[in-house]
């Protein structure tokens, strides 16, 4: 039995053995759960995958001989209120209205609610696209988004779940649409309903040390090549997403979490989708975690193990954070030789990544010494015949940060743990830096450029 539940909302711990949940600084924290009926508010702390079962993860909790337990949620909804009904009629008009004004069938259920089992709008494009707008805007356990989205793809349906909020459960099961519209009066035209998340664009980003961030790959210094980053899309609006996916300008794409039971589902260009697949088929977001986890094994990365702390992490952040998606576990174009060919320099092997960014922060001195060449004179400064402008300052101060970044990053590279003499080091790094090509080197088999 669970005792340890995550109160999402709050952002804290309830320990069920405890009368006042173990936070007496929420005195009536108890009875606002039970009136307040939310699937999506509780998270189970002992989330686990036994024997092909996986915890649905979201929980309530009842009294059993007065005492309160705690039960695992697999389906449910809460009610929707009056201002999220009207909401909901409101966006499944608009729905309708564009998807019909582009020229596609449109088809809605009869009545003013929506119909159990069916999809508010179901768009039928160009080419066999066919969409089923599922507008959720009350919260929704994860067994029930499941089951619908299921239901729509059966049917050859592709499900878009339009939410209004960043940790809609949809978010991570099912593809999804963000809008930032709470009330059904600012539905009324397309600059009223910019898309705030759900759809993607690759970036390949390069690896060198002109990029601050470190090999996520290796998790220190750079390879050189370029990874794959999904960024989210600005200025879309909702109109170009009705009509882009019915047309398949955009398609639905499902990426695995290596390290989370989370995954992410999101909204890309047919042409991103190919690239990024390279011919692999698309992952199955129904598929086990220790099958997807074999992509991870690829580059020696290991999946959380599964603990409090994993879950804890994973359920403080937004489920649509608007942050890019780091995918280099999945796509990677690899570097030129001279990040990972090892330089021989005496008794030194000296990564040759570390080499490129001694070479890196040399070129970063120069360029700071430029700048400040360039500066007025102290003497034209003091008699008022000329002065800094604050373009010039800020020039100055980027080139001068990035030379302390690179200082700092060769200064705790990995490679200075295995060398005795740092000063014998130093001297061999800034030998080996200094050879502009390779071709006056001489090399020792099985490890690099040797002097």
């Amino acid at each position: 039995m669970t005792y340890s539940v995550w109160h999402r909302g709050l952002g804290i711990t309830l320990d069920l053995t405890e009368a006042d949940l173990g936070h007496p600084e929420y005195p009536r924290l108890l009875d606002e759960i039970y009136g307040n009926y939310q699937p999506d508010l509780l998270y189970c702390l002992g989330a686990h995958e036994d024997e092909g079962f996986i915890c649905p993860g979201f929980m309530t909790i009842r009294k059993v001989d007065g005492r309160p337990h705690a039960m695992h949620v697999a389906k449910g909804e809460r009610p929707e209120t009056k201002a999220e009904s009207d909401l909901h009629k409101a966006l499944g008009e608009y729905t309708a209205k564009v998807a019909a004004g582009e020229g596609f069938r449109v088809t809605r259920p009869e009545g003013d609610g929506p119909e159990k089992g069916r999809a508010d709008v179901t768009v039928e494009g160009a080419d066999s696209h066919r969409l089923a707008y599922e507008i959720q805007l009350a919260a929704i356990a994860g067994g029930s988004v499941d089951d619908r989205t299921r239901n729509a793809r059966r049917a050859g349906l592709t499900p878009l779940w339009l939410v209004n909020n960043e940790n809609a459960i949809p978010i991570d099961r099912a593809p999804w649409a963000r809008l930032n519209v709470q009330s059904w009066r600012d539905v009324t035209d397309r600059a009223a309903l910019p898309v705030r998340g759900g759809v993607k664009h690759l970036h390949m980003s390069r690896c060198d040390w002109g990029n601050p961030v470190p090999c996520p790959q290796q998790g220190a210094g750079r390879c050189g090549g370029r990874h794959a980053l999904w960024e989210p899309v600005r200025g879309l609006y909702y109109d170009d997403v009705i009509r882009r996916t019915a047309t398949g300008e955009l398609v639905s794409l499902y990426l695995p979490h290596p390290a989370g039971r989370r995954g992410w589902h999101m909204w890309v260009t047919p042409t991103d989708k190919d690239e990024f697949l390279e011919g692999r088929p698309e992952p199955d977001p129904g598929a086990p975690a220790a099958r997807l986890a074999d992509a991870a094994g690829r580059t020696g990365r290991s999946r959380a193990g599964g603990t409090e702390d994993g879950v804890r992490t994973e359920l403080t952040r937004a489920r649509d954070d608007e942050l890019p998606i780091d995918a280099s576990l999945w796509h990677t174009e690899p570097g030129p030789s001279e990040f990972s060919r090892p330089f021989v320099v005496g008794e030194f092997v000296i990564p040759g990544d570390l080499v490129a960014a001694r070479r890196t922060f040399t070129r970063a001195l120069e360029h700071a010494a430029d700048i400040a060449a360039h500066l007025p004179s102290g003497a034209d400064i003091a008699a008022g015949r000329a002065e800094i402008t604050g373009g010039q300052r800020e020039r100055l101060a980027d080139a001068r940060e990035r030379c302390r970044r690179l200082a700092e990053e060769m200064h705790t590279h990995p490679w200075w743990e295995t060398v005795g003499d740092r000063h014998a080091a130093r001297e061999a790094l800034t030998h080996a830096a200094t050879h502009d090509s390779l071709s006056s080197w001489t090399f020792r088999p099985g490890f690099g450029p040797l002097v």
